[in-house]
Parts: C-alpha cells; structure tokens; sequence
C-alpha cells in the first residue's frame, strides 16, 4: 500500500499520452502556401515545397508516432486531430549553395474539430555540408524540408505528451555526413 501514491503519479501521467495514442492523427497533404510568403518565383514554381514538407513530415509522424494518415481537406479528418503546415518563408536563389544559405520557416497548427488546439513555427537553414557546394537550390531545400519533417514529429510527439502551447524552434540543417542509427539528426 505504500506504493499506491507512487502508483496513481505513474498512472496519471501516462492518461495524456494514452488518450493521444488512441485517437486518430490526420496530415493534410500538400502544405499550405502561405500567400504572402517571400519565397521567389523559381525556387516556388520548380521545387514543390508544399509536396516535399508534406511527404517528409508524413514519414517522420509514422516512424516516430505511429499511425498518421494523409488527407486533402480539413473535413476529412473528422473527429480525429488534424495537423495541418504552412509554409511562411523559403529564402534561396539559384546557384546552390554558391549563393548562400537556403531556409525554410513553416507554422504547425494542430485542429481537433476544426479549431486550433496547438501551434508552432520551425525554421531550418542550410549548413553548407561537404557537398553543399555542388548541390542545386531545389536539392538544398530538399534536405530542409527532410529536416523540418522530422522537427515535425519531435514537435507532435512532446505534444502529445504535453498541454498544447505555442513555441517557436528554430535550428540548423543536419550536415551530408550519414545519421548513426537512432539518430533524430
């Protein structure tokens, strides 16, 4: 019996977690554009972002979360929890990594029944790497986005161990070198 207090801790902070595993997650697919995104024209009308950061994070939920299923529209996800990303920024001209660093900011919303229920902004940027310089822009922010995929899932998963909060996170690019198993990189 003296264990019970320890016991009824342990079991009320698993409840959170539990309850968020057994409710179904949504992906909207593509990302959104941000209308008023600084992003120019080539790298918006030859890189597909909105394909690349949708598709990356949808493979980085299901491995680090579980079960996440892509949808088009808000309305298709029902009751479940919908996330929905935004791109707000992509910065990078042609030239690969010649002309500088390539980023990306894109906003993670999290609807439960079409309201906001969590929100955040990740940002990632280009660290040149040992093949940066014969990368193209497209390529560059091809790995971006892989990065932000995967800040997507850490992001969700803390989420839904945690109350739903603003944050704002930003870091850089994992280099070219190879992730060590296990790795988030």
């Amino acid at each position: 019996m003296k264990y019970l207090p320890i016991i009824s801790l342990i079991s009320a902070l698993a409840i959170p977690v539990a309850a968020s595993a057994n409710e179904r997650l949504f992906l909207q697919i593509p990302a959104m554009l941000d209308p008023s995104a600084p992003i120019p024209a080539a790298v918006k009308n030859e890189c597909s972002l909105e394909m690349l950061v949708g598709n990356y994070a949808l493979s980085a939920i299901g491995q680090r979360i579980g079960s996440v299923q892509s949808v088009s529209a808000l309305e298709q996800a029902g009751d479940g929890k919908l996330v929905q990303l935004t791109i707000i920024s992509a910065h990078g001209v042609g030239g690969g990594a010649w002309t500088g660093s390539k980023s990306m900011s894109i906003r993670v919303d999290i609807r439960k029944e079409g309201a906001a229920i969590g929100s955040t902004v990740l940002t990632r940027s280009s660290g040149g790497g040992a093949f940066g310089g014969v990368m193209g822009t497209c390529a560059i922010l091809d790995r971006v986005a892989r990065a932000l995929g995967k800040d997507v899932a850490v992001w969700l998963s803390r989420e839904s161990a945690a109350r739903p909060a603003e944050s704002d996170s930003k870091a850089t690019e994992p280099s070219d070198e190879p992730e060590s198993p296990g790795s988030d990189g």
